[in-house]
């Protein structure tokens, strides 16, 4: 089925039409979601990038093998709030997609951004009427999957319309061979269902508490927390930060490539005027261990905030070898 979403023009609503049509299902055995060996390796490399960076970003780099948009919003009444998303923006992704040959998501959710995920998802009718609409959204715009970023769930019964979302997703998007993958940091509880339905899972391990907010000690203890709760560690993609925070103000944050204009930090620093983040050294160590352990790759917070040229956080990934 994947060629259909390569092919959809002209003919889009028609064929869209028949994929949701009641009691449409493919003709032969459905075909398995994309795995991450489609791509240039098995060890993928995700980036995501916000609606505000796009117009200023350019990727020249081989190290990616999936880019998430971010984000999407989830309407209460099972619709997809994608004004962001302008025929302009949809253009420069698709073209950054066919350059480089990448996996296309799209973020649906996020900081501020998931109001309308509990009205929407504890509701049988509207669950279901937003998957539907979530399956058309991938096919009209040639999108590969979607990622959940809920926000929180704040009780028991939103975790487990949360774990319903997600393998209800994963039920319509498997024959259609789209991706659905989760975004979680290590303390969200999440039903072990939705851990075995999604496809990958992107650790948020930063931010954390304490002087520095993404030690590599601190990632190895939230990959070896979110096992323990059911996840697999092929399906965990570990986050990296490409920012700092100010952990005096914890409000305060800064891109790597502000902080490395600024404060000009040698290679193996993670701190610099007070603000700690991830240097090339620590991001490589990070993404070794990510390979060693037999992750699924590693997660980028965002491609935006990245330095250009050698000082690259995405070059130091692409410095790490396979095992």
């Amino acid at each position: 089925m994947l060629h259909l979403r390569l092919c959809l023009s002209e003919r889009a609503p028609l064929l869209v039409a028949l994929l949701l049509s009641v009691g449409a299902a493919p003709a032969a055995e459905p075909e398995p979601a994309p795995s991450s060996q489609q791509t240039r390796e098995s060890f993928c490399v995700v980036g995501y990038l916000p609606e505000y960076r796009l117009d200023a970003f350019e990727l020249s780099s081989s190290a990616l093998t999936d880019l998430i948009f971010f984000s999407l919003e989830p309407g209460p009444n099972g619709d997809i709030n994608s004004q962001s998303l302008t025929p302009d923006a949809l253009k420069k992704l698709q073209a950054v997609k066919q350059r480089n040959k990448l996996r296309l998501l799209a973020t649906v959710g996020g900081w501020g951004r998931s109001k309308g995920f509990a009205p929407m998802a504890t509701d049988a009718r509207t669950r279901k009427q937003f998957i539907e609409n979530l399956v058309r959204f991938c096919l009209q715009n040639e999108f590969d999957g979607i990622d959940f970023d809920w926000e929180h769930p704040e009780n028991q019964k939103e975790e487990q319309a949360y774990a319903d979302l997600i393998v209800e997703t994963h039920q319509a998007f498997r024959p259609r061979g789209l991706l659905v993958t989760v975004a979680l940091a290590a303390w969200q509880r999440v039903e072990p269902r939705a851990l075995a339905a999604a496809d990958r899972i992107h650790l948020m391990a930063y931010d954390h508490d304490g002087p520095k907010h993404s030690t590599p000690q601190r990632a190895r203890a939230d990959v070896e927390q979110l096992m323990k709760r059911g996840a697999r560690r092929e399906k965990i993609c570990l986050g990296l930060p490409f920012y700092g925070r100010d952990m005096a103000n914890r409000g305060q944050t800064m891109t790597y490539a502000q902080i490395l204009a600024r404060y000009k930090p040698q290679p193996a620093a993670d701190e610099a005027g007070g603000i700690y983040f991830n240097g090339p050294e620590t991001i490589r160590q990070k993404t070794r261990y990510a390979r060693d352990e037999g992750l699924a790759g590693v997660m980028i917070w965002e491609l935006g905030q990245d330095a250009p040229g050698d000082d690259s956080l995405l070059r130091a990934i692409r410095q790490v070898p396979p095992k």
